[in-house]
Formats: C-alpha cells, structure tokens, sequence
C-alpha cells in the first residue's frame, strides 16, 4: 500500500530577498532533510481556482513516514507558509 498526499501551501507576501532565502532553503531541505520512505512527485506553482499559492504531491510508505515529514516540513517553512491543506489518498 502506498499513501498519496497533496499538500496545498499558502505562503505570505515575501520581499525579494525573502523569496531567494524561501528557494534556497526549500532545496536544503529537500537535499538533506527528507526522510527516508516519503518520495516527492511534483511541485506545482499556482493552484488555479483556490485561495493557495501552490501544491506537491508526495507519496510515502505509511503514515508515520509522512508525519515525520510533515513536522519536519512545517518547522523548516513556518517562518513564510502561513497554510496548508492536505488531502490524502492511498494507491492499491
């Protein structure tokens, strides 16, 4: 069984600066942060039609994989993601 997440973010108006930082640190966290058993499938900017500034979609092999991620990715962005949605699935 593999659980499918999509994590809709919404992030606070950012200077110039903070938004290099924001990049910056996102593909830190992707590079040396991700734990092990959570696989990113995409990054999407935009999210047409709701009031989110984007989404991703990741896929992990149980649900304690994802929270250890989830806690780690909220710590890491709460300085800048003021909001998330999550909707989660699971593949057969």
């Amino acid at each position: 069984m593999t659980l499918g997440f999509v994590i809709f973010y919404r992030v606070r108006e950012l200077s110039p600066k903070e938004l290099e930082e924001s990049k910056k640190k996102w593909e830190d966290f992707k590079q040396k942060k991700w734990p092990k058993g959570v696989r990113l499938v995409g990054e999407y900017d935009h999210a047409f039609g709701i009031g989110y500034n984007g989404f991703f979609v990741i896929e992990a092999d149980d649900y304690d994989a994802f929270l250890k991620f989830y806690d780690s990715f909220r710590d890491y962005t709460r300085w800048y993601v003021t909001d998330t949605r999550t909707i989660t699935g699971v593949k057969q």
